[in-house]
């Protein structure tokens, strides 16, 4: 594995639901699995496809249609989050690649792939932008377009691998260590709860933490990501 992942003792799932919950899995890839590829291939941060598998999984069952409060689509995706993700990976990491730029406007067009790729700061206004009291340029039509939620999703992903990565420069040695525990606070209840997170505690710490501190459904959702019978587990040994 190009990313080593921490598996925890811990677990959300048992050992009798990972058959079914593989099926889910090899569903989401035989209906998607060929935009997963190409959007980890074109990421900056060695993404494998099993991370937005399990991403998915976990979303939505890889339901393009799904929707929970102010989120939508496979990943899961609010507007304002999905608005900011261009400009995050292009202008804040500066880690775009061709590819995903080449993408973005392929998926956009050129007046609102120009409008994403150079905001000012996040959801800053632009001509793109349809109110004054409203900037976000991703709206939910385009969330619940899979193609687009799938590509949004693989870069915010990489946008965090690249961000919670330790033990080395992304793309330089083998394998690259990633705190998937804080990558999975930031995308779950955002960047200001993942900074609440301790740099001192480990991934098993971290569970307890945000239990405690943060949310037990986020608590949660690290086990179900990379717990013991989690779906990085399960997926991974079946590679």
């Amino acid at each position: 594995m190009p990313l080593a992942i921490e598996i925890l003792k811990s677990s959300y799932y048992t050992a009798n639901q990972v058959p079914g919950n593989l099926a889910v899995v090899n569903q989401i890839r035989t209906t998607y699995g060929a935009i997963i590829k190409e959007a980890c291939s074109s990421a900056n941060a060695r993404l494998e496809s099993y991370i937005l598998e399990a991403l998915f999984f976990i979303e939505s069952k890889g339901n393009p249609n799904a929707a929970n409060g102010q989120a939508y689509g496979i990943g899961q995706l609010d507007t304002k989050t999905a608005s900011n993700i261009p400009f995050w990976l292009k202008k804040r990491a500066k880690i775009m690649t061709d590819s995903q730029e080449a993408k973005i406007y392929q998926l956009f067009g050129n007046s609102l792939a120009d409008c994403l790729l150079n905001l000012k700061w996040d959801n800053a206004p632009s001509k793109c932008s349809g109110t004054a009291d409203s900037t976000n340029l991703i709206t939910k039509q385009h969330l619940i377009n899979p193609e687009i939620n799938i590509w949004l999703s693989a870069m915010y992903m990489d946008f965090l691998v690249d961000k919670y990565s330790e033990g080395g420069i992304i793309g330089i040695g083998n394998p690259t260590r990633v705190r998937m525990d804080k990558i999975i606070v930031h995308y779950n209840a955002g960047q200001g709860n993942a900074n609440k997170v301790p740099k001192a505690l480990t991934p098993a710490d971290t569970v307890i933490f945000v239990k405690n501190n943060i949310s037990i459904t986020t608590a949660d959702y690290i086990n179900k990501f990379i717990g013991t019978n989690g779906l990085i587990d399960s997926i991974t040994r079946t590679l």
